[in-house]
C-alpha cells in the first residue's frame, strides 16, 4: 500500500511542476493602479506620477515618462522602482500647468517579460 501511495505521488509530480512553470511563464507585470488615476481630471498638479504593478519590476529595464500637451517630455528624468515596494514605478514632475498629459511606461518583470502602455490625465 505504501508503495502505491509513493508511486501515485511520483506520477503527480510532473503535473505540478508543469503547472508551476507554466504560471511563471505567463507572469507579466501589468498596472493595477496609478496616481494620478488613468483618465482622471485633477485640480492640483501632482509632484510625481506613480504606477503600481501586479508583479515586481526589474529596475534596470523599466522606464516611466510624462509627456506634456506640446509633445515634449516634462518629467525630471528620475524614474525609479521603489526600493521597498519593487512593484511601484515613479517619476518626479515639476509644477505642471493645466493641460492633458500622457504617461508612457515600459517595464520588464522579474520573469524578464516586457510590457508597455500609456494613459492620460488632465490638469484643470
Amino acid at each position: 500500500m505504501t508503495f502505491l501511495l509513493r508511486r501515485d505521488r511520483m506520477l503527480l509530480l510532473p503535473f505540478f511542476l508543469a503547472v508551476f512553470w507554466t504560471s511563471l511563464l505567463w507572469a507579466h507585470a501589468f498596472p493595477m493602479r496609478s496616481e494620478p488615476r488613468v483618465g482622471s481630471e485633477v485640480k492640483e498638479p501632482p509632484s510625481q506620477v506613480k504606477i503600481w504593478f501586479d508583479g515586481d519590476l526589474e529596475p534596470a529595464f523599466s522606464s516611466l515618462k510624462v509627456i506634456g500637451p506640446d509633445g515634449k517630455e516634462v518629467d525630471a528624468h528620475d524614474a525609479k522602482v521603489d526600493e521597498k515596494e519593487h512593484n511601484v514605478l515613479s517619476v518626479s514632475v515639476p509644477k505642471l500647468p493645466p493641460g492633458k498629459y500622457r504617461v508612457k511606461w515600459e517595464v520588464v518583470a522579474m520573469d524578464t517579460h516586457r510590457t508597455e502602455g500609456d494613459f492620460t490625465f488632465t490638469i484643470k
